[in-house]
């Protein structure tokens, strides 16, 4: 993949992964909400549980951003498409499905497999 279009996507996702968090962030306003005001607890379980899940969401794109923002950063240290592990070329169909990827599939299995 040429750098200028993986730059381009990069920062597309990663204008997308920001306003995604801002909308999250702001479906989830912290224990201020609704203070005061009594609480059926069948309402109340509902209301932790999609805060919880929204939690979740959150820190998974938090975490995607901060993929998108570090193969940036390779991107300027010019070791785009090079694997952060073994140092071999990532190969381009990867790179085209994950630009953000910092690892040939090799060493992406591995390390799943490590966790």
């Amino acid at each position: 993949m040429e750098i200028t279009v993986a730059r381009k996507r990069l920062e597309e996702m990663r204008d997308d992964l920001d306003r995604s968090i801002a909308i999250l962030a702001g479906e989830h306003p912290g224990p201020a909400a609704g203070a005061g005001y009594p609480q059926d607890p069948a309402d109340a379980g509902s209301a932790l549980t999609d805060t919880e899940r929204t939690e979740a969401v959150l820190v998974s794109a938090r975490g995607q951003r901060d993929e998108v923002l570090a193969a940036l950063v390779r991107i300027e240290e010019q070791t785009y498409g090079r694997c952060a592990d073994c140092g071999s070329e990532i190969p381009p169909g990867r790179l085209e499905a994950r630009p953000d990827a910092a690892r040939c599939l090799s060493c992406q299995a591995k390390r799943a497999r490590r966790r």
